[in-house]
């Protein structure tokens, strides 16, 4: 999920998360009945419905909860892969193929070109044609119309 589908979150999906939180709590609540029952009574038939209820609660609440934390966790992945490649262009001179990004980052060739198209897109990298192949470089620091000018 990119960062503008994370802001505009709709509070249907916070109440999604928060009642799978309440949806497992209720299960293991359930289910520690289930087990004081039990022991209270010395008959193991006794806590069968709460066992079962508190089994139900968390066959549903706990995938929710867990489906949950692994998308939160893309975002930082992404984010880390976004800075290993900025990284290797740098430290590439500056400028890279999709290709060059495979072999110096954990990314494949595919990952790595999508990711620099991406940037592109953005303005974030400029994209230049030698000899058929497509190479991506950071913008340079200085714009060539600006040389025999002195900086303020």
């Amino acid at each position: 999920m990119s960062e503008p589908e994370r802001r505009e979150q709709t509070p249907e999906d916070n109440q999604g998360s928060t009642s799978a939180y309440a949806t497992t709590a209720v299960g293991v609540a359930l289910l520690i009945g289930a087990v004081l029952l039990i022991l209270t009574t010395g008959v193991p038939v006794s806590g069968i419905g709460l066992v079962i209820g508190g089994a139900a609660c968390l066959g549903w609440g706990l995938p929710q909860v867990l489906n949950r934390h692994r998308h939160q966790s893309l975002p930082a992945a992404e984010n880390s892969k976004e800075r290993e490649l900025l990284s290797a262009i740098r430290d590439n001179g500056g400028s890279i193929t999709p290709a060059e990004a495979a072999l110096e980052t954990s990314l494949t060739v595919r990952e790595a070109d999508t990711m620099l198209s991406e940037l592109a897109g953005g303005g974030h990298v400029t994209v230049e044609s030698l000899n058929g192949a497509l190479f991506y470089s950071l913008p340079s620091r200085r714009d060539p119309a600006l040389e025999g000018f002195d900086q303020v």
